[in-house]
């Protein structure tokens, strides 16, 4: 009888351990292009342990992921304001990638299609909370192709795109850059869609886009090589200079984690890294490779 009693908490402790439960990953956050705004990313899921403890990971399933969008008033509002925007989608958000442009008015971000977080079946997403639908850049996207990049100009008119083959070796296969006008009609025949085929692509840092101040040129390193994209020739060229830093890609965006504590992002009292826009230069450029810095930290 004293070892009935034993086991049965112990039953119900395991018991308890694989029921389905509530889960997020860390809130991560990014800057708007004039600093006025900040979003929030929040991926939630439901998780429940394995049945054996010793894999040392849980099960996952029903991924979503919560944008909110703060708006920074000024050094008098120091009380953490709720969101201005809230919005839902019904899986995970790639992290890294959430971008809101406070001018247009537009969100962009690249999120999943199933339970296999971080996995190679995503898509790029587009919301606006003053209802500007006519942006799809799913139409860009080919059957079996994986999206690596996806980041909107400073001005928040264009956006670069990477689609690419991703292999069992888990090697990107026919890379392809596509610049797309956020204001067309997600057609091939915008006047700002440009597609060029890439040599090789990989998700490293000397493989990296940047957007110039302007929004007129989009720099591209691949390896030990930069080119720049020509409007007008509609061709991608060697570049003879190009900017000291390739961090970050457009002057608004992902920054890192949100701190803990209640108040929300709006609450200036945050320890919050500097707004990108502010060291978002063009300037110095610089003419070879070993110039270009790290300014990532």
């Amino acid at each position: 009888m004293k070892s009935l009693f034993i086991f049965v908490p112990l039953l119900l402790l395991q018991c308890s351990q694989i029921q389905w439960r509530p889960a997020s990953l860390a809130v991560e956050r990014g800057w708007s292009e004039t600093g006025k705004n900040i979003v929030q990313t929040e991926v939630i899921y439901e998780e429940k342990d394995a049945w054996n403890p010793l894999s040392g990971t849980t099960h996952k399933k029903n991924y979503r992921t919560k944008f909110r969008i703060y708006e920074i008033s000024g050094p008098g509002n120091d009380s953490g304001d709720p969101p201005i925007y809230s919005y839902e989608i019904g899986s995970w958000a790639l992290p890294g990638s959430v971008y809101f442009h406070s001018a247009t008015n537009r969100l962009f971000w690249i999120q999943g299609s199933n339970d296999e977080y971080g996995g190679a079946v995503r898509s790029p997403g587009v919301w606006s909370p003053k209802g500007f639908h006519s942006f799809e850049p799913k139409n860009f996207q080919k059957e079996g192709q994986t999206i690596f990049q996806f980041v909107p100009s400073p001005d928040g008119g264009k956006v670069a795109i990477i689609f690419g083959t991703l292999g069992s070796d888990l090697q990107i296969g026919s890379p392809t850059l596509i610049l797309a006008d956020v204001n067309g009609q997600s057609s091939t025949y915008d006047k700002y869609y440009f597609e060029y085929p890439l040599t090789r692509w990989e998700e490293t840092p000397e493989f990296r886009i940047r957007w110039s101040e302007t929004s007129n040129h989009l720099y591209v390193r691949i390896g030990d090589s930069v080119f720049r994209t020509n409007e007008k020739s509609k061709k991608l060229e060697i570049a003879k200079e190009f900017p000291v830093c390739f961090y970050p890609a457009s002057n608004f965006g992902p920054v890192g984690i949100s701190p803990g504590g209640s108040g929300g992002d709006s609450d200036i009292g945050r320890d919050m890294e500097p707004p990108l826009y502010k060291r978002y230069k063009d300037k110095p450029f610089v003419k070879s490779l070993s110039q270009i810095k790290d300014c990532s930290q």
